[in-house]
């Protein structure tokens, strides 16, 4: 393993709200942007991170509200796809985005294409209508954590998908 394949770990601060990053590669090559999905954290690219290290420069953060970065109330943040575009938007960067991080980044995208060398995308939603049922739920657990920001998330009936065909839950 070279010293740019090396994953480090770090935090920026971005309007007051730490947010937790992780880096690889060198800052002087092209930059790629990992914008993982929900319910996750840049971990889930724990072993891609130093595979692209060789030839991007690579950072991976963790959005408001999951891994290590800052969790704020939800009377102290507004957990939208604005709000999240906002904090992301600090960098110059090629884009892998997928799943929740796709609105982010192609909010990211269109509003400077300038900044965004590349868009690399998986299974992801350009626009609201995009969402199946299964994001009702995280739709409506958003709006509810504004009036019952304690109350936690469970589902008494486990979702189904092709990956998933039994609904048998994870442990996360």
């Amino acid at each position: 393993m070279t010293e740019n394949n090396l994953v480090k770990h770090r935090f920026a601060t971005v309007d007051g709200r730490k947010v937790f990053y992780r880096e690889a590669g060198d800052p002087d090559a092209p930059a790629v942007v990992l914008l993982h999905g929900f319910p996750a954290s840049s971990h889930m690219f724990l072993n891609l991170i130093p595979e692209l290290a060789d030839h991007y420069h690579v950072i991976a953060p963790d959005h408001i509200g999951y891994g290590f970065s800052d969790a704020p109330s939800v009377d102290e943040f507004e957990y939208s796809f604005e709000n999240l575009t906002h904090i992301t938007f600090e960098l110059n960067f090629a884009l892998y985005i997928q799943d929740y991080g796709a609105p982010i980044g192609l909010r990211i995208a269109s509003r400077n294409p300038d900044r965004v060398t590349a868009l690399v995308v998986q299974s992801g939603n350009a626009y609201m209508e995009g969402f199946t049922s299964f994001a009702d739920i995280l739709i409506a657990y958003t709006q509810d954590r504004a009036t019952s920001p304690t109350r936690s998330f469970t589902s008494s009936t486990p979702a189904t998908s092709p990956s998933n065909p039994t609904g048998q839950r994870s442990q996360l």
